[in-house]
């Protein structure tokens, strides 16, 4: 459950709607298929029940009044007077007799074959004699039906037909005893009429090509007429009815097959199903125009607060309209003008302060330049100014073109920072001037690689450094001092070291905040922190009676 609310979740506005309509129209669709299926095949199902039974109904009542009509005809020639008058004849062994009943019963039997197009042929057993039909013989062994007859009341329908030579027809023979008020073995009579079975079972054959469907009649036991019957003819696939032919007992019995029955339903299904999928199709491609007509505002809306969350802040809606989203548009409008005036107002506060603040950094920097360059130039004026006493004018010259320039490199044109190499010149000009001044007390080495001389670097860091050397590390030696001025690149970072042979010192907590705070050091940490922040660091090493080192580590990304 909480992995399909999570997958809900990440879906889009769109997404949402277009598959909570389509579960909704989907299972509303089912249920309304299932309904409607359902009443349809019930309709269907009395529908075809009717059918099929007033056609079974009607098929039988037809049969029946055929054979009626048949044995009423039967009967009524059967009961005539001239018929009735032969039944007395002596026709067995009496030629005179035997004519005479010849010469009536044989029109009797002809005129019924033309009365009634079923009856195929017919004859007459009178006693031990047999008159047949004009043109319409019976060429079949009726002897074992005639046992059969005698022990039947009155009428012996066969459940078996015959084949008739004679006429080249299949019969279904019926046998009657012909009624007789003075009835005895001498003068016993019947008729045989043979039914055309296969004119029955044409008609019969024409009522399933209509209906599609098989009939035939059956006594319950045996088929009559229709072929044999199949046990597959079961009520799952097949609908079964039968309606009784009364005047025999027997039945027509009407069998469909529920496919062919059902295929008019099944095809209107069908076309239920196909047409619903259609609609179904068309309300989901409204659903997804509907959505998207809803969601699309939104999601400009979206992708416009998406811009101004990244500093676009001149986006803003173009959402018409007077509904919710039209007045959610308006608003995210006015709030992004607000916002913008608001971050505008914010960017000058922000310049004005950044100007102020940069002001007095180089304030700063103008005042803590100033406080190193008169400290040197007083000593150096001081110098030059024994040398102009001392006649040596020589070394004069030399110290004025040294300062001269150091002040160009210290001034350079009013920049802050000055490259690497023109840090080292400066440098270098100074130590020249101090060697000018003490000849025999130190020696110098700068070295630096030639990777490292285009970066800038705040200007005159090293030089208070190297005073610092000069003036403390050697206060008590006059010879054989010796500085070394040496810049590398580190793990991106410029490191630069000024180190020296001096006196060194005892390393306590003490001399360690002195070392840190000194004028020249507390100058230069400021000027550093000033200008790179935490990018620029410093530290400090010292063996007593051997060296003293100071490091300067500044990170090249911000050496330019």
């Amino acid at each position: 459950m909480k992995k399909l609310k999570s997958w809900l979740g990440n879906l889009k506005l769109v997404q949402k709607m277009i598959l909570f309509s389509a579960i909704a129209v989907t299972v509303l669709w089912m249920g309304t298929a299932a309904i409607f299926g359902c009443r349809v095949s019930w309709v269907y199902n009395e529908k075809i029940n009717v059918i099929t039974e007033q056609t079974v109904k009607q098929t039988s009542n037809y049969v029946n009044t055929e054979f009626n009509n048949i044995i009423n005809l039967v009967h009524y020639s059967a009961v005539a007077q001239d018929l009735q008058s032969v039944l007395s004849l002596e026709v067995n062994g009496n030629r005179r007799d035997y004519i005479q009943a010849q010469s009536i019963i044989v029109p009797i039997l002809t005129q019924l074959r033309v009365q009634n197009s079923y009856i195929d042929s017919t004859g007459m057993k009178l006693n031990e004699s047999w008159f047949y039909g004009d043109n319409y013989p019976m060429n079949y062994n009726v002897n074992d039906l005639m046992e059969e007859a005698r022990t039947s009341p009155l009428i012996y329908w066969s459940k078996e037909t015959i084949y008739n030579s004679g006429t080249g027809n299949n019969v279904l023979p019926v046998i009657l005893r012909v009624p007789n008020a003075q009835f005895s073995l001498k003068n016993e009579a019947y008729m045989v009429i043979n039914i055309n079975a296969d004119r029955l079972e044409s008609y019969l054959e024409e009522l399933e090509k209509s209906l599609n469907c098989h009939l035939l009649i059956q006594d319950g036991e045996q088929v009559i007429i229709g072929g044999d019957w199949d046990s597959k003819w079961d009520e799952t696939n097949y609908i079964v009815n039968d309606s009784p032919i009364n005047i025999n007992g027997w039945t027509i019995t009407c069998i469909m097959d529920r496919d062919v029955l059902y295929q008019d339903y099944y095809d209107t299904i069908r076309w239920m199903v196909a047409l619903s999928a259609v609609l179904l199709l068309l309300y989901c491609g409204a659903d997804v125009c509907i959505a998207k007509t809803v969601t699309e505002p939104l999601r400009v809306l979206t992708h416009q607060a998406e811009q101004f969350e990244n500093g676009d802040f001149s986006a803003r809606s173009n959402i018409d309209g007077n509904d919710e989203v039209g007045q959610l548009g308006k608003s995210f409008n006015s709030m992004c003008t607000q916002i913008e005036e608001y971050i505008e107002m914010l960017e000058a506060e922000k310049q004005e302060i950044a100007r102020i603040e940069e002001a007095k950094r180089k304030e700063q920097m103008r005042v803590l330049q100033a406080q190193i360059n008169p400290h040197f130039i007083y000593n150096t004026l001081d110098s030059l100014y024994w040398f102009s006493l001392s006649d040596k004018k020589e070394e004069a010259g030399r110290l004025v073109l040294n300062l001269s320039r150091m002040l160009k490199i210290g001034l350079s044109k009013g920049s802050d920072s000055i490259p690497v190499e023109r840090e080292l010149e400066h440098v270098k000009n100074y130590l020249e001037i101090e060697k000018i001044i003490f000849p025999d007390k130190f020696t110098y080495e700068i070295s630096c690689p030639p990777e490292a001389l285009h970066y800038r670097i705040v200007k005159v860091i090293l030089q208070p450094l190297v005073e610092n050397c000069i003036v403390h590390g050697f206060q008590n030696i006059d010879s054989q001092g010796k500085i070394l001025v040496k810049v590398e690149i580190r793990d991106g970072n410029m490191v630069f070291r000024v180190e020296d042979n001096g006196c060194g010192f005892t390393f306590s907590e003490k001399q360690k905040k002195e070392a840190h705070n000194g004028y020249a050091m507390l100058n230069v940490q400021k000027r550093l922190e000033l200008y790179y922040g935490n990018d620029a660091k410093t530290r400090i090493e010292s063996v007593p009676y051997e060296k003293t080192a100071i490091e300067i580590s500044i990170a090249l990304k911000r050496m330019g």
